[in-house]
């Protein structure tokens, strides 16, 4: 009797460790702004913790110290799914909260759907960015609204800083 409950402490030990899977039916619901970070899981709307470059999925979104860490992390990633296929963009876009793309990172890649920023600890924070291989659109309030991004969001374009006045306004981005 021992040595099964020392084993379903040891199964119940190893599951708790790995992140599962979270599935939102809309991108704004509750769970959008939990991501696994190391051991555990955050709410990226209250505090990244040590956490410098999010991104965010369909099904899961993960954090990690670096960029570099995040970019081994999407280089051996799986997302040959169909439905990954179908509801993401084939490289990220990616959000800088300092100039030159540098400073605490988020990356987005989830299509067809308003990202509201502020569900990611990331609104009013944006100072650079790098378009991924689908365009999208900036917005200066969450939910599209307000004014839309003047600069180029087109396929692959970057900008190491903001057109003028738009320093730190982005609340919620469209990835076609």
């Amino acid at each position: 009797m021992k040595r099964v409950l020392c084993i379903a402490l040891s199964l119940f030990a190893l599951v708790a460790t790995v992140p599962t899977t979270v599935v939102a039916t809309n991108i704004d619901d509750a769970v959008t702004g939990v991501a696994w970070f190391e051991d555990h899981w955050i709410d990226l709307a209250i505090d990244w913790e040590d956490a410098t470059a999010c991104d965010v999925g369909a099904d899961l979104s993960i954090c990690f110290r670096t960029e570099a860490e995040l970019d081994d992390y999407l280089g051996s990633a799986s997302r040959t799914g169909a439905a990954a296929l179908l509801s993401t963009c084939g490289s990220t876009l990616r959000l800088y909260d300092a100039t030159s793309y540098s400073g605490t990172m988020i990356s987005l890649s989830i299509r067809n759907t308003t990202h509201n920023l502020s569900s990611y600890g990331f609104d009013n924070k944006t100072s650079s960015y790098k378009v991924g291989a689908c365009d999208t659109d900036f917005f200066s309030l969450s939910g599209l609204g307000g004014s839309v991004y003047p600069g180029n969001t087109s396929s692959f374009a970057q900008a190491s800083s903001m057109l003028s006045g738009w320093n730190n306004v982005v609340s919620s981005v469209y990835i076609f």
